[in-house]
């Protein structure tokens, strides 16, 4: 266990030796490295990292895991969210910026609180957690013009649960081309299936 938290303390001295090309990185999963195809992805150690502060669960022996957990974190940004996972004392796994960058904030190994009920040993011990950053509320549109980003697209059809949901901001087209890319990895590299929930048409039932 000390070798393993030391490994991870500074896990990008580990990183392969490689000649790393544009479109590829590495996300850690129980100390290793698993090859991404995507070009901007941070690990928690190093410089522009977000780490976690508190508020999961180490596991030292291999966790079975077999599900996404995603997110809209409703923050203007990964720092932002990062800020409130912390406060609150609560994790995911990754983080998924306006640009499309992917902070890794915990080995997938150990398990983040994310949800369900954090100290809840059935809370989340099969699943890997990703918060997407999207501020919601058309009001933030001037925000992220103002920042660099553009606007984002609109959802004017929105239907959860029975209900028509007012417009709000949508994910950026690169938002989402990340997360395929870290579902793909973590397909490959964990084994987790690329599944979703279907009801009997195939499709996924909001309502």
């Amino acid at each position: 266990r000390r070798i393993f938290t030391a490994r991870q303390s500074e896990i990008d001295d580990y990183e392969p030796n490689l000649v790393k090309d544009k479109e590829s990185s590495f996300i850690v999963h129980h100390g290793n490295f698993i090859p991404i195809n995507w070009p901007k992805v941070v690990l928690w150690s190093e410089e522009n990292g977000l780490e976690l502060k508190k508020g999961y669960t180490p596991y030292f022996e291999p966790r079975d895991i077999n599900m996404f957990v995603n997110h809209w974190d409703v923050c203007l940004s990964a720092e932002s969210c990062a800020t409130v996972l912390n406060r609150r004392g609560i994790s995911v796994h990754f983080l998924i910026d306006n640009d499309g960058t992917i902070f890794q904030m915990l080995d997938t190994q150990h398990k983040a609180w994310h949800a369900g009920i954090p100290n809840y040993e059935g809370g989340n011990p099969k699943g890997i957690g990703v918060e997407i950053s999207n501020a919601y509320y058309l009001k933030y549109q001037d925000w992220y013009v103002k920042n660099g980003f553009g606007e984002r697209p609109v959802q004017e059809h929105g239907y959860v649960h029975g209900r028509t949901l007012d417009p709000f901001t949508d994910f950026y087209p690169v938002q989402l081309e990340a997360l395929k890319a870290l579902w793909k990895a973590c397909h490959v590299g964990m084994g987790i299936p690329l599944e979703y929930p279907e009801n009997s048409n195939g499709h996924i039932d909001t309502g």
